[in-house]
């Protein structure tokens, strides 16, 4: 019964001595309980890295909340209780940093998905688009048609096509004027999806 009330004491003392600040016991107390706790982390853990760090800020909040250590009966249980605790901290931590990486790969793939099938259906529509428009560049009259390929599809300025052609400005203007009318009209459709 005597013994008992002396380890008590020293206990007492013991915590007594960290609520003081003394690095002393600190450094006894991380010592006797820095094995013990890491053990504990590695049936919690994977990699022994996270387990060490785990025990080093037990260690550190214990020291850094040293006043609060009054409430503190057995040392032991407190100290593997906080390991335990940070260890399923960690887990959760851990648990929610992978859904979100699994939620932003899910999310990833999902844009890649529809950016290819965008672009599968715009090259489509491109396809689509481009035989419409020398559907419709036929219809033209002759000199009229030749004007617009020349401007539109080859690129050529007005006055290079008036040059080439032998004909005046005005009437290339005239001939570019009366195609994109054409035109419009008959790309209406494929215009309603762009606007």
């Amino acid at each position: 019964m005597l013994e008992n009330y002396k380890l008590d004491t020293d206990k007492n003392s013991f915590i007594a001595l960290l609520k003081k600040g003394n690095k002393i016991a600190l450094e006894t107390l991380f010592k006797l309980y820095y094995d013990k706790l890491l053990h504990l982390s590695k049936n919690y853990l994977t990699r022994e890295e996270d387990g060490e760090e785990i025990v080093q800020n037990v260690f550190l909040k214990m020291w850094e909340q040293r006043e609060k250590l009054k409430d503190v009966s057995n040392i032991n249980s407190y100290l593997h209780t906080m390991t335990k605790n940070a260890c399923l901290d960690y887990l959760k931590h851990e648990k929610v940093k992978l859904g979100y990486i699994e939620q932003n790969l899910l999310n990833k793939t999902t844009i890649n998905y529809q950016f290819l099938k965008d672009e599968a259906a715009s090259l489509l529509l491109e396809k689509e688009l481009e035989q419409k428009i020398l559907q419709s560049a036929e219809l033209l009259p002759e000199k009229c048609k030749e004007v617009f390929m020349k401007n539109k599809l080859e690129g050529l300025k007005r006055s290079e096509i008036a040059q080439e052609l032998g004909i005046s400005l005005k009437t290339v203007d005239n001939h570019i004027s009366k195609a994109i009318k054409h035109m419009k009209f008959q790309l209406r459709d494929f215009l309603t999806l762009f606007l």
